[in-house]
């Protein structure tokens, strides 16, 4: 049992000076040690985009394949593997979960749950949970729409509104969701309640049973996944720009100390957002910085809307490279993958 407190997320490196070469190579932070019982063996030469990607695609595997007599140590190996990622690059972590960059390789719904883990040990980092209740929050955001990954496939792709079947077994998904958990021999007490009450709503009104007492757990659970289901764009709905997506989560979520942990955390313009400089340059944020108003972008259009042969890093201080507002990802001629931004 790991009882040790967890490394807050997102040490930020002092500003250097204006770079306005292409991104230079950023070395890792610091690791925490944890036994990494879902290893991609030799694989860690890789840039952090592609372990992603294999991260994505393992737990694919793993949760699909549920109930499952390995799922627990599957799931655990799982958890473990995202701590190291997201600890060796909060801001990639955040970028991906802002850019959705998995969605194509990897079923709509897993992707989902990767995304909500990510951010779920961020808050849990934020708060200062000792490392093995973060991982058990972690295994929860994977795990809390089991009963639900192929449904979440189909909707991803129906233009029109869901089915009563389809509104029913999204009604029960907690509870069969826990019930596929059970089912793979999983008994942490825990993690099982948080599954169960992640859509309950303290004072009543959520769902499946209307409970007016919600675990702490799952008020952290149904934080992140309100707040990562508003930046996942579906057929028939668009993904929101992430300062819409915060506001939105503070208006349902008043009151939630995890809601306003995770917008603090991912700061206002997140790593992924896409912004217009105040000289008219636009590019995507990739690291936040003490200054909550000032992350680092990387512009990939120029002034005069031509795209960047290699994108440009800029500090976004002062007049001319202050974030002016969002861009509209329509106006950008160059999507850019995190790959090119983050290797």
């Amino acid at each position: 049992m790991e009882t040790g407190s967890l490394t807050p997320a997102g040490q930020r490196r002092p500003y250097d000076g204006p770079l306005l070469l292409a991104m230079t190579p950023r070395p890792p932070a610091a690791v925490p040690a944890v036994a990494d019982t879902f290893s991609f063996a030799g694989d860690d030469h890789e840039p952090l985009p592609t372990l992603w990607r294999s991260l994505a695609g393992r737990l694919s595997s793993v949760l699909l394949a549920m109930p499952s007599a390995t799922a627990a140590a599957d799931l655990d190996g799982a958890a473990r593997r995202l701590v190291e990622l997201v600890e060796r690059d909060p801001d990639l972590a955040i970028f991906q979960l802002v850019r959705s960059e998995h969605a194509e390789a990897t079923p709509y719904g897993v992707v989902r749950s990767l995304h909500a883990a990510a951010a779920a040990w961020l808050v849990a980092a934020r708060l200062g949970w000792n490392k093995a209740r973060g991982l058990t929050l972690v295994k929860a955001a994977f795990t809390m729409n089991l009963g639900v990954l192929a449904l979440q496939e189909r909707l991803s792709n129906q233009a029109r509104l869901p089915s009563p079947a389809q509104r029913h077994a999204i009604l029960m998904h907690p509870i069969t969701s826990a019930a596929t958990l059970r089912d793979s021999g999983i008994a942490d007490a825990e993690w099982l309640q948080a599954v169960e009450q992640h859509h309950e709503k303290p004072g009543g009104g959520g769902y499946p049973r209307g409970l007016a007492v919600v675990c702490e757990m799952a008020n952290a659970l149904r934080a992140v996944d309100v707040y990562t289901a508003k930046l996942a764009g579906r057929s028939g709905r668009d993904s929101l720009p992430p300062e819409r997506a915060a506001r939105d989560l503070l208006v349902v979520e008043r009151g939630n100390a995890f809601a306003l942990a995770l917008v603090t955390e991912f700061g206002l313009h997140p790593p992924g957002s896409l912004v217009r400089l105040h000289n008219g340059e636009v590019g995507y944020v990739v690291e936040r910085t003490a200054d909550t108003a000032s992350p680092r972008v990387a512009v990939v259009t120029s002034r005069r809307g031509e795209p960047l042969a290699v994108p440009v890093l800029r500090a976004t201080e002062g007049r001319e490279f202050g974030i002016a507002g969002p861009a509209l990802s329509a106006g950008v001629r160059a999507p850019i993958s995190a790959e090119r931004l983050y290797s």
